[in-house]
């Protein structure tokens, strides 16, 4: 199963000297842990836009299709060089030569592998200082081989590598202004497409709270945001739909050695099957975006304006008691198991991992938390090499994912891949490359790249 972004909310009040590691246990791919382990403040997303654009609907069956694929290789070992021995895979990228990229957020590196597996170079190290990485939070590759990390902190950073791996440049951000999410996807003019995880609160600031409020956007809205490298300020690209606020929860902290709060963590209440926020950038620069409780990609223009959309007639499953109960099963035994973040708090006056703590207050949100009426259809969406959209369905429970549509932009449906069938690659390469980051129930971590030969009908 992809692992999605929990919608949770959270609220984080610190002193402007703190900062913070962010890791996730790597043999557990929860939303819960992927949510909080890369965002601040995190909002759900939904769609009940107007398209300004033709809507061009995919009506039939489903057209089964077979996907022939043939092995390339595989990285990663429990045991092995140590380039190849991973912590914490965040991300994987291609290259314009079929080279793949590694983010290892865990060793604070980027692992370069050649078209046939072979070890070709590490870039970035843990640290602090110049061409170091230290709080990773997310990533990118850009068409022309360069790299990017985004650092968070005060100020957050854009790290930048260049495509032989040298370090360029440190590119500061204003986190009072925004955050990046953990998907960042380059645009043709050089900034990065990002679903935005919203802005810190620094305590002592003295921000004008009217000016807060004013920038947020509105609380039936999430943002798409544009985050350029030139150290302005992000610009919002498209407002996408939001379900109501779900009323806030309770608070996680942190204490020092001497029973000082250093940390206070602000949740709002859980709420299950909230739809997400899933994009992809079309070579000619549009957007496609599902943010619907029902099939329904969008169309978003350069500016901001939704030009087309294409849709089909899948109705999404009804949440009854049966699978309300079988979802707080799921999550309780994913948080019992050690699933869940693990933020690392550091500042004056001592540091800790506020993760248990965390854990902890999830656990008892389990007991009211609220759902939502209908399981949303889409559960990811990519872009491939070719401009085609691939959008997974949920599971009947939404806790797996279904069959996997694949059309194109202008409407046309390619056919449907089965659930036990290829599923959406977390990169696709050129040639018909596609990797997948997987672990084994040792929670060894590896990324396995094959070739898409054909899709077959």
């Amino acid at each position: 199963m992809t692992p999605r972004a929990s919608t949770a909310q959270a609220r984080l009040l610190v002193s402007p000297e703190a900062h913070f590691a962010f890791a996730r246990n790597p043999a557990i791919a929860s939303s819960a842990t992927l949510a909080f382990a890369t965002t601040i403040l995190l909002a759900a997303c939904g769609d009940t836009s107007t398209s300004n654009g033709a809507a061009t609907g995919l009506t039939g069956p489903d057209a089964t299709l077979t996907a022939v694929t043939e092995d390339v290789f595989t990285i990663g070992a429990l045991d092995g060089e140590d380039w190849e021995t991973f912590g914490d895979v965040r991300a994987v990228w291609f290259d314009a030569d079929g080279a793949l990229h590694v983010f290892d957020a865990d060793a604070r590196r980027f692992v370069v592998v050649g078209p046939s597996g072979e070890f070709v170079r590490t870039v970035g190290q843990p640290g602090e200082g110049p061409g170091e990485i230290g709080n990773a939070m997310s990533a990118t590759l850009f068409p022309d081989g360069r790299l990017a990390v985004f650092e968070f902190g005060l100020p957050g950073t854009f790290e930048l590598f260049g495509p032989d791996g040298t370090w360029i440049e440190a590119v500061t951000v204003d986190i009072t202004k925004g955050l990046p999410g953990q998907e960042l996807v380059p645009m043709s003019d050089g900034r990065l497409l990002t679903a935005g995880a919203g802005r810190m609160r620094l305590a002592g600031r003295g921000s004008d709270p009217e000016d807060d409020e004013a920038d947020e956007p509105a609380e039936d809205r999430r943002p798409l945001d544009l985050f350029s490298l030139d150290g302005n300020d992000p610009e919002t690209l498209y407002q996408a739909w939001d379900l109501p606020p779900a009323g806030e929860g309770e608070a996680a902290s942190l204490e020092d050695s001497e029973g000082r709060r250093r940390m206070s963590l602000q949740m709002a209440r859980t709420r299950a099957f909230e739809p997400g926020l899933h994009f992809g950038v079309l070579s000619d620069g549009r957007v496609a975006v599902a943010d619907s409780i029902g099939w329904r990609v969008k169309l978003v223009a350069s500016d901001g304006s939704v030009v087309g959309s294409i849709e089909r007639p899948i109705d999404p499953v009804q949440v009854t008691a049966s699978i309300e109960e079988d979802e707080r099963a799921r999550r309780a035994a994913e948080l019992e198991e050690g699933g869940g973040p693990r933020i690392r708090f550091v500042g004056p006056g001592g540091g800790g991992d506020i993760g248990p703590a965390l854990r902890e207050t999830m656990m008892r949100g389990l007991e009211q938390m609220i759902f939502a009426d209908e399981i949303p259809v889409i559960a990811d969406l990519a872009v491939d090499l070719e401009d085609r959209i691939w959008i997974t369905r949920s599971g009947p429970l939404g806790q797996d994912d279904g069959p996997t549509d694949i059309a194109t932009p202008d409407g046309d449906y390619v056919g449907t891949l089965p659930a036990d069938g290829l599923r959406v690659p977390d990169a696709f390469g050129p040639g018909g490359l596609m990797a997948y980051m997987e672990s084994d129930e040792l929670g060894v971590q590896t990324v396995r790249v094959v070739r898409l030969v054909s899709l077959e009908r």
